[in-house]
């Protein structure tokens, strides 16, 4: 008889689950709002402005969404690229930066094949 008690306590937990399975799976999805396809060409526009505001805005969004920097859309080989040298310092003189941002930079610098002591 207890042996009997448990497959029926068992068998009734799993037609439970499968219920509450249907419940949960058969209901209709609510849109989600799509993200917006990534354009390379459009952050490397972007990243690589004049307009430091942007290159900064676009850094912080990258960084947002991937956790790291776009530092591959500049030639660093012989030494960090200007705009990149001028965007890290304005990353980092921002009061508001996150301290996870701040780790960010420096994981991005001791990667770049050309560090630079200024930066």
């Amino acid at each position: 008889m207890y042996i009997f008690c448990g497959i029926v306590i068992q068998r009734f937990r799993s037609l439970h689950s499968i219920a509450l399975a249907r419940k949960v799976y058969n209901v209709p999805v609510a849109k989600a709002e799509k993200k917006a396809k990534f354009n390379f060409e459009e952050l490397k526009t972007a990243a690589t402005s004049e307009n430091p505001e942007l290159r900064k805005k676009v850094f912080e969004e990258y960084f947002e969404q991937f956790e790291e920097f776009p530092s591959y859309l500049f030639d660093n080989i012989d030494r960090i690229d200007k705009k990149l040298s001028e965007t890290i310092s304005d990353i980092e003189n921002d009061p508001d930066t996150s301290a996870r941002m701040r780790k960010g930079i420096v994981q991005m610098l001791n990667r770049l094949p050309a560090r630079n002591d200024s930066t």
